[in-house]
């Protein structure tokens, strides 16, 4: 299983779970009994997502963002509809359950005061399940669940691993492209590292321009080299992608990348504005880092302290000679190594 079908099936069941907690909340708001088709209610998430996913896909990107809402809710409840009269043809509405008043054919169906009800109650309960999911995505799934939980409302020291990777050549290639054209090229490229950001259980930190900060847990990101390993599958991918690349835009990506870890200062930032930042010593050398393997024209370089933390990594990576960086504010120096990939994953 590809690492973006776990990804599409954890997400068909973030609707399902929604769903039926909606539904339940409505019900109980309702002074009605908790139903007793909670299955039926889950099922019903799980054909949103596989809507969501599968069928309306990009088809709703170049509406505004209400419209985006109010579109998908009414396809979803449209084709939900016509699930029911396919159902209704079947069985003759015996097994609808749609209230006391039985429907003798689907147009008596669709306008008796039960059928209103439920398709209310589905048109608000998706309405809720898409919202929901889609907040969850924008945001990413550590800051969501940290403004719910409040885990970020008072600093926090914690371990974690940082990746970042910068375009080389980017104002060059910003001026030949122009604006526009330009931000699509940055679009349609970090679309391209979602398998790869997957793959390695990254979280997407934030976008600086043409850069992009990734994150893990110290454990999540040393396990099977994930730091390490991103970078050249971001590379990989779009090495793949190289002839759609060129076609389209006349030229192809290239990244340089630094990735450090170590103890990061995580805490929730702003008041009309609100994010989660990390801050602290790790941050500062990262970007010294960045900068360094600039001006070596290096791929990536990789710290030696979080190098030590993963003696594997010689099995798989050819790791260059120790270069030692001075960093601004600090009293001691960082070494640092260049890496290649001599084996995949």
């Amino acid at each position: 299983m590809t690492s973006i079908t776990r990804y599409k099936l954890r997400k068909l069941v973030k609707y399902a779970l929604v769903t039926v907690t909606v539904a339940m909340v409505l019900t109980l708001f309702s002074g009605d009994p908790v139903p007793r088709y909670l299955w039926a209610w889950s099922l019903l998430g799980l054909w949103t997502g596989v809507l969501e996913e599968f069928l309306f896909g990009r088809r709703f990107r170049s509406l505004a963002i209400p419209l985006q809402f109010v579109g998908k809710i009414f396809a979803v409840n449209l084709l939900t509809s016509a699930l029911l009269a396919l159902a209704f043809a079947f069985d003759g509405g015996s097994e609808l359950h749609l209230g006391p008043e039985v429907p003798t054919s689907i147009g008596h169906m669709f306008i008796t005061s039960q059928f209103f009800r439920l398709a209310l109650r589905v048109a608000v309960v998706t309405s809720v399940a898409i919202l929901v999911v889609q907040i969850e995505e924008l945001m990413g799934r550590r800051m969501f669940l940290g403004f719910l939980l409040g885990r970020y409302e008072r600093p926090k020291s914690e371990e974690r691993v940082m990746l970042a990777i910068d375009l080389v050549g980017s104002t060059a290639l910003a001026e030949r492209l122009g604006d526009l054209h330009y931000f699509r090229f940055l679009n349609v490229t970090h679309s391209l590292l979602t398998d790869a950001v997957l793959r390695n259980e990254a979280e997407i930190y934030k976008y600086i321009g043409d850069e992009v900060i990734f994150s893990w847990p110290m454990r999540k990101g040393i396990r099977h080299l994930n730091c390490l390993d991103l970078y050249f599958d971001i590379v990989e991918r779009i090495a793949v992608h190289e002839n759609d690349l060129l076609r389209e835009f006349g030229a192809v990506p290239r990244y340089r990348g630094a990735v450090h870890g170590g103890r990061v200062i995580s805490a929730q930032i702003g008041h009309i504005k609100r994010a989660i930042e990390f801050s602290g010593d790790v941050m500062n050398t990262l970007s010294r880092m960045l900068g360094l393997s600039k001006q070596l024209d290096a791929g990536i370089l990789v710290s030696a302290d979080l190098l030590q933390r993963m003696p594997s990594a010689q099995e798989r990576f050819r790791i260059g000679p120790l270069t030692v960086m001075p960093v601004k504010g600090r009293r001691r120096e960082v070494s640092v190594h260049t890496v290649e990939r001599t084996i995949g994953p």
